[in-house]
């Protein structure tokens, strides 16, 4: 299934203070910056390059995304990790630059560890084992991001898909 996707080349974050978010996503992530783009002599955003997964992170300065709402508290931003050494390993990264991240925290999905960006985004790393179920489950949390419990029957209502 899927459309011949191989990966996400890049993300895009709207951020306040493009300076700040630059040189936090940099440091965070051990990116590369790499471009920077500007519309009317006016500085519009950066590109920074995850050298490793061949993939780039675009900064774009909110104040050039009209009616945009505000991002802080959602997570826009999962990153695959290799293996469940490697969350803990970034959790520990992370606390040892004062970064107060969550986790690690397992779900059903796997294990993961957030961190919240200069704006308030949260920025996940996420590892999904093998034997995880691809198969529906809806997974019930409490508002502190706890797990409560799972349920196998959707409650979205969606119609069946059209394959004419």
């Amino acid at each position: 299934m899927g459309v011949g996707v191989s990966g996400i080349a890049a993300v895009t974050v709207l951020v306040t203070d493009l300076a700040r978010s630059a040189r936090w996503y940099r440091d965070v992530l051990d990116l590369a910056f790499i471009r920077e783009f500007a519309v009317d002599d006016a500085l519009w955003g950066v590109v920074l390059l995850d050298t490793d997964a061949k993939f780039v992170f675009v900064l774009q300065d909110k104040g050039t995304a009209p009616g945009v709402q505000d991002l802080r508290g959602t997570r826009p931003v999962v990153l695959a990790a290799p293996s469940r050494a490697s969350v803990e390993n970034t959790a520990e990264r992370l606390r040892g630059m004062e970064l107060s991240p969550r986790g690690p925290v397992t779900d059903p999905d796997g294990t993961f560890v957030d961190v919240t960006d200069p704006d308030g985004i949260i920025l996940r790393f996420r590892h999904v084992p093998d034997e995880v179920s691809l198969g529906f489950q809806g997974v019930s949390y409490s508002t502190d991001g706890s797990v409560v419990g799972t349920y196998d029957r959707p409650r979205l209502q969606m119609p069946s898909r059209d394959r004419s």
